[in-house]
């Protein structure tokens, strides 16, 4: 029974496996990579299966080799016994009752000749019996072997195809979150006369919460206001690390009325893309210190690459927002 189940084992796991990819229009990283852990060891279990479908079909053929060469034995002996009774048989039986001392023996001697007979004709209808079950169990095996096989086939096409889902995903985040789509290119923030940069403390209101921002983070601010990205937006936060309490930092949110408890999708993650796009591609004009949008983390030292969230949720993961550092 084992060999039948396996197949139907890997071809319901592999159902359960790829409506989870298809149905998730943006599936992360670490999903794919789950999947694709998944797809390969469905892989293993439907190799697995064809082996041992395999296996089972070459115990089959040679069980009808060896039945049918014991069948063969069988009815040659049974045929030399034929014409052994044809041609003797009278005599030994007129022998065995003349020798027989009652009518007993007389009675045995005549149905042991019989049983002989009848001993023969069992075991040629027995190893004909289990040669007809074994070319049936055939028959039906080789639709055991084909749904082993084709179960193969589905898992290794449903692990080929997550690993160019995970391939592209992961030249999609080198590559960033593409176009900005047009927005106006961005004022420079004053600078020396060196080309660096002034030394500043957080001494502007902040326009988001009634904090500060240093002269460089408000540019950035009114030139992201200028470039038409106009969605809910805060800044300056007292308290804990990074460049929020510096007054250095803003987050935008990728929907309109503000920080969402779920990953941006459609239209708002089409803003946040070109959001972050726009900050890297003036980066250098903003004094853009880095960027994280969706997962990814940019600087201008090390591009974009993958970032995880301290807690998993939107916020951490930054899927609802873009935060941009200010130098």
């Amino acid at each position: 029974m084992r060999h039948r189940i396996l197949p139907m084992v890997c071809i319901a796991a592999l159902v359960a496996l790829m409506p989870t990819t298809a149905a998730n229009a943006d599936p992360d990283e670490e999903t794919l990579e789950s999947d694709l852990a998944d797809a390969i060891e469905a892989v293993a279990d439907a190799e697995e299966a064809v082996a041992a479908a395999e296996h089972r079909a070459e115990e089959l053929s040679v069980q009808i080799t060896e039945t049918q060469a014991l069948l063969d034995e069988l009815s040659g002996d049974l045929d030399e016994y034929a014409v052994y009774l044809h041609t003797e048989g009278d005599l030994r039986t007129t022998a065995a009752l003349l020798s027989a001392q009652s009518p007993d023996q007389m009675v045995d001697a005549l149905t042991f000749t019989g049983y002989l007979a009848d001993e023969r004709a069992a075991l040629v209808q027995e190893a004909e019996t289990l040669l007809a079950d074994l070319e049936a169990q055939t028959e039906a095996h080789t639709a055991e072997v084909e749904a082993a096989e084709q179960a193969l086939a589905d898992a290794e096409d449903a692990a080929a195809e997550l690993e160019d889902q995970l391939e592209e995903l992961r030249a999609d985040q080198a590559a960033g979150p593409g176009s900005d789509g047009g927005a106006p290119a961005a004022d420079p923030v004053p600078r020396n006369g060196d080309g660096s940069l002034p030394s500043e403390s957080c001494t502007e209101d902040d326009p988001t919460t009634g904090g500060c921002l240093t002269p460089r983070t408000l540019h950035v601010y009114n030139e992201t206001r200028e470039a038409d990205f106009d969605h809910y937006v805060s800044c300056y936060r007292s308290g804990g690390s990074g460049e929020h309490p510096q007054g250095r930092a803003c987050d935008f949110a990728a929907d309109e009325s503000g920080f969402q408890n779920s990953d941006a999708s459609g239209s708002d993650k089409t803003y946040g893309d070109q959001l972050a796009a726009w900050y890297v591609n003036n980066a250098d004009a903003l004094a853009v210190e880095y960027v994280i949008w969706y997962r990814q983390f940019w600087s201008p030292s090390s591009g974009w690459r993958s970032y995880s969230g301290a807690n998993g949720t939107p916020a951490g993961d930054h899927t609802n927002h873009v935060h941009v550092s200010v130098r």
